[in-house]
């Protein structure tokens, strides 16, 4: 593929000279899958693919975090040309919303159960878990608003607004309309430059700049999340002569050192784009003032860069003004693009960042831009490449290679619920900093939640997602598993219209005819998992001998199928795709 040089990229070639081998391209797999670092063979190795119905399977939990209807694999197992426009469905649907946000926070990081906040008299009826959940979201539900609307993805770094439910409206003083939507699209009025999530006080709070730091780690978390280049992957020598006690001395060898200029003559512009947020928040301010957040930005102090760092704003050698200055470079710059090829490809193929391979970035980029820089063109693309639909390698030595996925925390609350109508929230009146928690999702909460046992990241400690089974996440299934078996078997069997239930829709509470129980068997696995057995399968039979000996112990029919479903929705296949 012909690509032009543009002039940033000659800027960040020159400004980032000193980065470290493992993000250099040479680092990274090759178009085909092989590694041209010398290390591995650099041709493509021999894999298996995906049925058309496991394809939809995994592109369904990967857009969606939900299985895919029956009708949608019988579809597909009949035809499965049908694939591509089932995908175009999932597209619009909102959980593909969800998934972007998901998505989004990786990058981000914003979803910090320990954000500073606190319910004073503004908020008093606001529980613990709401505020977090929802003072977090902010930048992500403006990402997810981009996507969903099919708008350009630059306008994530560019948008003069920002979107508000009740309680950030109100934490930060917002206009909200309280008869629209749940979240919808508002302005700050406190003068702030607008430049999409960029402007958000969420990611300013998130990403504090304390002591001496002027905005440094600011810079670099913007660096990360949208060039996908860490200043802190540089390969420089350090020198230990340096009194870093000294603000003074610091401040001057950050420009005259060889070593820290290296970075700090690209990072410092950078940062100097930041004046006007204020460092940090702690909750005893809060308690002083109350909300909402009215003098978080103050205009008077962007120019605080001439008092501090003393370097005037500037991107890789390009100069600029405002915020609003940098969120349109950094969307006129071609690795903006780039990345976010890379985190889709990344996201969805549950792979590093770093083992992105270059032609399929590369592809991805071009086709992203082709399409006026769609999200959902995007996603789509990866959903339906080959790579995705990799089952596994056939030869043994390419173990870099990823079939399997596992499903994140997100991803099965999202699942369990729409099989089961089960959510895990908290029941019990927890307190946290003085103010009830409230109905917090356990899968997704990582305060009073299971979310990094489960494989996810609390945005602060743990910063990326695991994606393999380990004790802790098993011991998370199981437990989801008992609790959704329970609930729905109680729920369908109270429920007279089989039509209307979720899983239980071919017995009742008294049905012990062994070819009902295992008609049900069969449809179960078919929704639970898309295999599709005989009622005379091996598979069938072991199902249905672990009901048949509950029911002899218990003679009780719901005991025997939560026996059984709690079984079923501990498999690893309803954790995996």
């Amino acid at each position: 593929m012909r690509v032009s040089i543009h002039p940033f990229l000659i800027a960040s070639l020159m400004a980032f000279g000193c980065q470290s081998g493992s993000s250099s391209p040479e680092a990274r797999p090759d178009a085909g899958g092989g590694i041209t670092d010398g290390g591995l063979p650099d041709t493509p190795p021999e894999v298996a693919y995906l049925s058309p119905t496991d394809h939809l399977i995994r592109a369904s939990m990967a857009l969606r975090g939900i299985r895919p209807s029956i009708a949608e694999l019988e579809q597909v197992r009949t035809d499965p040309t049908a694939l591509p426009d089932i995908v175009d469905g999932y597209l619009d649907s909102p959980q593909f919303g969800a998934t972007m946000r998901d998505l989004h926070n990786e990058a981000l990081l914003t979803r910090w159960s320990n954000l500073p906040f606190i319910a004073t008299d503004e908020l008093a009826d606001a529980q613990t878990g709401h505020m977090q959940a929802s003072l977090g979201e902010e930048p992500l539900r403006l990402v997810e608003h981009v996507v969903m609307n099919d708008r350009p993805y630059t306008e994530i770094v560019t948008a003069d607004y920002t979107m508000a439910d009740d309680v950030v409206a109100t934490a930060y003083g917002l206009p909200y309309d309280a008869d629209g939507p749940t979240w919808q699209v508002t302005h700050y009025k406190d003068g702030r430059p607008a430049a999409g999530v960029l402007s958000t006080t969420a990611f300013f709070i998130r990403h504090r700049s304390a002591g001496q730091n002027f905005n440094r780690g600011r810079a670099n978390a913007v660096s990360k999340a949208l060039l996908c280049t860490d200043f802190l992957d540089r390969d420089v020598v350090l020198d230990t002569s340096i009194d870093l006690s000294d603000p003074e001395v610091v401040a001057n060898a950050v420009v005259e050192n060889q070593a820290c200029a290296s970075c700090h003559q690209s990072l410092d512009p950078l940062a100097s784009f930041m004046f006007g947020f204020k460092k940090n928040l702690i909750a005893a301010q809060i308690r002083k003032t109350g909300y909402p957040l009215v003098d978080f930005f103050n205009p008077d102090q962007v120019n605080r860069w001439k008092r501090t760092n003393h370097r005037s704003p500037g991107y890789f050698g390009l100069a600029g003004n405002s915020l609003s200055d940098l969120g349109q470079l950094i969307a006129d710059d071609p690795r903006f693009s780039l990345c976010a090829a890379d985190r889709f490809y990344s996201f969805f193929n549950q792979v590093d960042l770093a083992d992105v391979p270059l032609g399929a970035a590369a592809h991805l980029q071009q086709l992203f831009i082709d399409s006026g820089y769609s999200a959902k063109a995007l996603a789509r693309a990866v959903v339906l490449s080959d790579a995705f639909r990799i089952s596994h390698a056939k030869d043994e030595m390419s173990s870099y290679v990823v079939g399997i996925k596992k499903a994140s925390p997100e991803q099965l609350s999202r699942m369990f619920f729409n099989l089961t109508g089960f959510r895990w929230v908290t029941v019990s009146n927890v307190n946290l900093r003085g103010g009830p928690v409230g109905r917090v999702d356990l899968l997704t909460d990582d305060t009073v939640g299971f979310s990094v046992l489960a494989g996810g990241l609390d945005s602060f400690f743990v910063t990326e997602p695991s994606h393999t089974t380990n004790a802790t996440s098993s011991l998370v299934l199981r437990n989801l598993a008992a609790n959704a078996a329970g609930f729905v078997v109680t729920a369908d069997f109270d429920t007279a219209d089989a039509g209307a239930r979720h899983l239980l829709t071919l017995v009742g509470p008294k049905v012990r005819d062994e070819a009902r129980i295992r008609a049900q068997l069969v449809a179960l696995f078919e929704r639970l998992y898309g295999e599709f057995e005989t009622a005379d399968s091996e598979a069938i039979d072991q199902a249905y001998a672990l009901f048949q000996s509950t029911l002899e112990r218990t003679s009780s029919v719901p005991h025997a199928w939560k026996t059984t479903l709690t079984a079923m929705l501990q498999d690893l296949r309803i954790a995996t795709y």
